[in-house]
């Protein structure tokens, strides 16, 4: 398997590339053209599979996929403008090849303490890390496409028309899928402790009306 250095967070920021330029850089299979897009959108690709899957030990290697794939697929793009759209829409692939493996195989999601990878906000109160830990544990029993729209939606904080684009389905498709999730969450949810404060917070857990 091809192996993707540097897909982390980098000092140099990137010189701002046209999207053709880009594009027409990848399908030429250019070096610099793939550095490109790693510098862009590594960051952001890692930050989707994280809101997805939550505490994932396989981060960095379903990140390496996502890159792996766009390289090997870029012919399929027809519109250059829409390379971060599809991109979002490999990494929501990625994330949900992982979710079924994970339940084929009866992975564990989450770690011992001693294994687990602490979120982006480390500094967190420990209350506010459980109740994240928690929130991934109720999500984890989520079907997966309705996982993923959830967390498209509410974690990630995209727009409607962005998670049906990113799931490549229709936006009444993403509706349906959101009000079963949040009818779900809003169920599960309640049932632990470590949640309260979030239903008590506001009405942003409330199920999703028809």
């Amino acid at each position: 398997m091809r192996v993707i250095r540097g897909t982390g967070e980098t000092s140099e920021r990137p010189r701002a590339i046209d999207p053709d330029e880009l594009v027409r850089g990848l399908k030429a299979a250019e070096p610099w053209a793939e550095r490109a897009l790693l510098q862009a959108e590594a960051v952001r690709v890692e930050r989707l599979l994280t809101r997805i899957l939550g505490f994932c030990a396989e981060l960095d290697d379903l990140t390496q996929e996502v890159f792996i794939r766009a390289f090997a697929r870029i012919a399929e793009l027809r519109e250059p403008e829409s390379l971060r759209a599809w991109l979002g829409s490999i990494a929501v692939f990625v994330a949900r090849e992982a979710i079924r493996r994970k339940r084929r195989r009866r992975w564990l999601l989450f770690l011992s303490a001693e294994q687990l990878q602490e979120p982006p906000a480390a500094a967190a109160s420990l209350e506010a890390r459980a109740a994240l830990r928690v929130f991934y544990e109720v999500l984890d029993g989520f079907a997966a496409d309705e996982r993923i729209a959830f967390s498209l939606r509410f974690v990630e904080g995209m727009e409607l028309t962005e998670v049906a684009d990113a799931c490549q389905v229709s936006l009444a498709t993403i509706k349906r899928r959101l009000k079963r999730a949040s009818d779900e969450f809003y169920v599960r949810g309640r049932a632990r402790a470590e949640l309260v404060d979030w239903f008590e917070e506001g009405s942003r857990w409330r199920r999703i009306e028809s």
